[in-house]
């Protein structure tokens, strides 16, 4: 009985110690409303920073949050990861600004390049945090929304994102509609040299190789990136690598490979944040 009792006490305490994951309805914007999900550190000082953590089409936010919980175990950071529903938000990995096929959408006011920055400014008030830039992370849908995120919105307070195992990617190519490529998407070339010069990462399960996977998208215009998600995320970063030596600029984004890892956000997050939390 004593031994029961302890073992009761000890993990009351291990919970105690270990973040705690909070919700809140977010509502500040002309958009339908959304559930966050974050965690903060046990103190905050001038240099804690913000993390957001976007999930994938699973639209499981406090899932892919609490894979993050043991990783930023001590670290000075807030988790934050919004959940975007599929009921207001079904086409939220193309920012709302376009379907799956290519078809563009117009309602403006749904858009979501404008959205984490909102976030960001919300969280930053009600926290009183110091910190003037964010970092990114997103898995499978989430990655596909951090790439468009970094290529279509006006934010420019991002300084670190890592993009792992996406399904299939926004190509820095004029030529190819989007959401494929960035025809038609007014992306600036001070944007595109901001794009290239962020300290971004490509990472990739080398076992999210099944080109029959579930959740693999099949477009053709997809399937013309690779057969599978590892394929497509390597002629994606060599893309950029292209692009950079094109226009003669500096480049800092990371290539990383998981061994065995297949489409697995726990064992992705683990990878990425050695990158996103190695000075925190």
């Amino acid at each position: 009985m004593k031994q029961i009792l302890l073992f009761i006490f000890i993990s009351f305490s291990l919970q105690l110690c270990a973040r705690q994951i909070e919700e809140i309805t977010f509502s500040y914007w002309d958009k339908p409303d959304s559930t966050v999900y974050f965690s903060t550190p046990e103190s905050i000082d001038e240099n804690t920073k913000i993390i957001f953590v976007m999930h994938g089409a699973s639209r499981t936010a406090r899932k892919y949050l609490n894979d993050w919980l043991p990783l930023a175990k001590n670290r000075n950071v807030v988790l934050i990861a919004p959940e975007f529903s599929k009921e207001s938000y079904p086409e939220y990995v193309y920012l709302m600004m376009a379907t799956e096929r290519g078809k563009l959408l117009h309602d403006q006011s749904l858009y979501l390049t404008d959205s984490l920055g909102l976030l960001f400014d919300f969280f930053k008030a009600k926290l009183k945090l110091s910190t003037e830039n964010f970092r990114l992370y997103g898995h499978s849908g989430g990655s596909q929304f951090v790439n468009r995120y970094l290529l279509l919105s006006e934010e420019k307070r991002i300084e670190k994102a890592a993009m792992a195992n996406a399904g299939f990617y926004t190509f820095v190519d004029d030529q190819i509609p989007y959401p494929f490529g960035i025809k038609n998407m007014n992306v600036s070339s001070e944007k595109l040299e901001w794009f290239l010069r962020l300290k971004g990462g490509v990472f990739l399960g080398d076992a999210d190789n099944d080109p029959k996977h579930h959740s693999l998208p099949a477009m053709r215009k997809a399937k013309k990136q690779g057969r599978h998600r590892f394929e497509r995320g390597t002629n994606f970063f060599n893309d950029l690598i292209k692009l950079g030596v094109e226009k003669n600029l500096p480049f800092r984004w990371r290539y990383q490979t998981v061994p065995d890892v297949a489409h697995n956000n726990a064992a992705m997050s683990l990878a990425a944040s050695d990158f996103l939390l190695e000075d925190l």
